[in-house]
């Protein structure tokens, strides 16, 4: 099957719906498809978000205080550009989600804003939309644009390219099984995160898999992209007991008014901290004799000031508000013995991944190094540097989603349409093909060996002996495991077909990103390596991973300083 349109857009969460409406908004004479892997709304990341959402409403604030703290919680690796436009911006994009249908919350007729002291933020910033109703909005301002087709439970397997450019992508179509070749002019990868990637992970719901394999990176990359900061993992809490989730449990602290004790029942941390520094501390807690019998330390909601009924409508909110009714009630259920939040004690470990701040290289129009490719949302770096400040990933996808799709709409209209090679889009179905074989390793053996060898040595702390031994393995792994990657039989809806092209991708991410911590040969932001525990000035500058005569090059780009320089510089 082929199709033919002025802008594809790659991923349908936050910041792929807002760059296809964007699109369509900037000139509806142009063809938008949107590709998604699963259904637009009820798939992906975006839906799943707790709701914070940062942008400047509070009469004291500003953008201008927005960019500090943004720029101050990245270790100053952001690059500043980019920041300048999303706080400037934000309030903007925030009010025009508003008005197309998503709910925020309220107190009395001004917006509910949380505690600082959560995010590090220097004034109330926080708004609370459910990631639900974000994309409920969005779903139905995409209805509205007659000239954007979208393409559920489809997959993008390769950027089509000649040269240096971008033409299209090969896709799998997902219902029946069959490939899809799309001509683009202008190309969009809004594929969000890799949490899939790790043991443990926000990003997989009840352990379901399709969210956040890390495809995305590896498209652009094999496209000539660069990519930059992929050391840059944000970690949060794993909830070790009781066994009922309350959701992220840092919230559990910044809403909920938990203090962080360790095992002896000593306040060890009180906030604000950025969030790598919540991992940190905790490791060195339990690290040094002082956590519990099994590996964790506790947020103890005994300390909250609020009554019981607060401190339960807290709870509520953190587990999700209103779409979470049912989960709050099984909590409920399981705390009989104890069922007063006030005596909880809450037991939770280090190197849940949460967020990946490293990714495709872009600049403030959302350009990446290849003409023709563009890319929003978690898929790129230089947005939060070395650390995500809480509340700013909302912002980000619907800022930089919205800016993707104008521009990509602007190359469209004065781009011509390029056929891709048929030699090309030969080769790919062959590839995707290959997996169909009498025997060998199903993808899971191959994905379950990738994210033991992450969570063990690309975790919240690193040592060179640890990453030399994750490349050794990675790169057995691709020498002896992935020839026999074999997918089940038939085409449609062969999710284990679709998993053994994904693994092949989580690979090749996996590489780029320890080979880049083995790079950077200092402690900044999420990256803290035991062995070079110092953030150093001559190492302001990003990590940077090319494709170059089919081998994966490492090297250094510098970070764009506009307005705020690091301290001591």
């Amino acid at each position: 099957m082929n199709i033919r349109t002025d802008v594809l857009v790659i991923g349908g969460g936050g910041a792929g719906a807002r760059a296809a409406i964007e699109a369509s908004l900037n000139d509806q004479n142009l063809n938008v498809v949107l590709l998604n892997q699963g259904p637009v709304g009820r798939s992906g990341l975006t839906v799943m978000a707790n709701g914070g959402m940062q942008w400047v409403s509070h009469p004291e604030d500003s953008p201008e205080a927005h960019f500090r703290d943004v720029v101050r919680i990245g270790c100053y690796l952001n690059d500043q550009n980019l920041i300048e436009v999303m706080t400037e911006e934000a309030p903007e994009r925030a009010e025009e989600l508003l008005s197309w249908g998503a709910e925020v919350e309220m107190d009395g007729d001004q917006y509910y804003l949380s505690d600082p002291r959560g995010s590090g933020a220097s004034f109330p910033r926080g708004h609370f939309i459910q990631g639900g109703t974000y994309m409920v909005a969005l779903r139905n301002e995409l209805a509205r644009h007659s000239n954007v087709t979208v393409m559920e439970d489809c997959t993008a397997t390769k950027l089509l390219s000649i040269g240096n450019r971008v033409i299209g992508a090969a896709a799998i179509n997902i219902r029946n099984g069959e490939q899809v070749i799309i001509e683009s002019k202008a190309t969009v990868v809004a594929s969000g995160g890799l949490g899939e990637l790790y043991l443990h992970t926000t990003n997989t719901p009840w352990g379901l898999h399709g969210h956040a394999s890390g495809t995305g990176y590896a498209l652009a990359y094999h496209a000539g992209a660069e990519l930059i900061d992929m050391e840059m993992v944000q970690f949060t809490n794993i909830q070790i007991y009781p066994p009922w989730e309350l959701g992220n449990p840092a919230l559990l602290s910044s809403v909920c008014g938990g203090k962080y004790v360790n095992a002896l029942g000593e306040e060890y941390m009180q906030l604000p901290q950025p969030r790598d520094m919540l991992q940190k501390l905790a490791l060195k807690e339990i690290r040094e004799g002082r956590g519990t019998e099994r590996g964790g330390v506790y947020i103890d909601l005994s300390f909250s000031p609020l009554s019981r009924e607060e401190l339960e409508a807290h709870l509520k909110k953190v587990l999700g508000g209103e779409t979470a009714k049912g989960r709050w009630n099984l909590v409920k259920e399981m705390s009989v013995d104890n069922p007063d939040p006030r005596n909880w004690k809450v037991e939770w470990a280090p190197g849940c991944e949460h967020f990946f701040m490293g990714g495709v290289r872009i600049n403030e129009r959302c350009e990446t190094s290849v003409e023709g490719l563009y890319a929003a949302g978690e898929v790129t770096g230089g947005v939060h540097g070395a650390n995500r400040m809480g509340g700013n990933a909302l912002t980000d996808i619907i800022v930089f989603g919205a800016r993707a799709g104008k521009y990509a709409a602007d190359y469209a209209r004065r781009a011509d349409s390029i056929e891709p090679d048929i030699t090309a889009v030969k080769e790919e179905h062959e590839r995707t093909s290959r997996f169909f074989k009498s025997q060998g390793l199903p993808p899971k053996a191959v994905r379950d060996k990738i994210r033991h060898l992450m969570s063990d040595h690309m975790g919240v702390a690193r040592n060179e002996t640890g990453l030399k031994k994750a490349l050794t393995e990675l790169e057995s792994l691709r020498a002896n495991d992935l020839p026999k990657v074999r997918a089940p039989q038939g085409r449609r809806f062969n999710l284990g077909w679709i998993e053994a092209i994904e693994v092949v991708y989580m690979l090749d991410v996996a590489e780029m990103m320890v080979r880049s911590a083995l790079s950077r040969t200092e402690s900044r932001g999420g990256h803290y390596r035991e062995d070079y525990p110092d953030t150093k000035q001559n190492w302001l500058k990003h990590t940077l991973v090319k494709k170059l005569d089919n081998a994966m090059v490492i090297g250094t780009a510098p970070v764009v300083i506009t307005k705020l320089n690091p301290p001591g510089d």
